[in-house]
């Protein structure tokens, strides 16, 4: 088996393209230059510190944290595809494929990042909730920011109630609320 430092360089040029995948929804949208896949679970990762701080007794800070950055990890991989395509045509296939390349990318690394990216994708624990939450809270953030620079056509995010799906996650409810407070717009149900 490798040492330590080479299957982390291995991984990282596995991982390496997600600073130049878009995200895919957006550019569908017209949003020039849009967010990459790798900003965005950057922030999501943010947005996830900073709920852990305000509400610690909630969540298991370290599985939440790992969990949020390897989230989206398999798009270097099978790209961003984005939601309502991949729901009307590919859900299972999807979830099935980002799975196993989850494993595939982490094969020298300990278990414990498939079965993190598996509690994301089922939303079955506390901190897959949160996070599966959070990832729709910050592409409306993303969104308030993209519409105040008047970039795209980003109506139909405000419409769709999945965008707000909150996985039952009380904290998360609330920062849905303040992103609709802060548009000017009712929160879809």
């Amino acid at each position: 088996m490798e040492g330590f430092a080479e299957r982390v360089i291995g991984l990282f040029e596995n991982i390496h393209p997600l600073d130049r995948v878009p995200r895919a929804g957006y550019l569908l949208r017209g949003v020039p230059e849009p967010e990459s896949v790798s900003a965005h679970s950057h922030f999501v990762s943010l947005l996830a510190l900073l709920l852990l701080d305000e509400y610690p007794e909630l969540f298991d800070r370290e599985k939440t944290l790992a969990m949020a950055l390897i989230h989206d990890l398999s798009e270097a991989r099978l790209m961003d595809i984005p939601m309502p395509y991949a729901d009307a045509y590919m859900s299972e296939a999807k979830s099935q494929a980002e799975q196993a390349i989850i494993e595939d990318l982490f094969r020298d690394f300990p278990e414990r990042y498939g079965e993190l990216h598996r509690e994301f994708s089922e939303a079955k624990t506390p901190e897959g909730r949160l996070l599966r939450g959070l990832d729709k809270a910050q592409m409306m953030i993303k969104i308030l920011s993209y519409e105040r620079e008047h970039r795209g056509r980003l109506e139909e995010f405000w419409k769709n109630p999945r965008n707000f799906e909150d996985y039952g996650v009380q904290p998360v409810s609330e920062l849905f609320d303040a992103i609709c407070a802060k548009a000017g717009r009712p929160r879809p149900r």
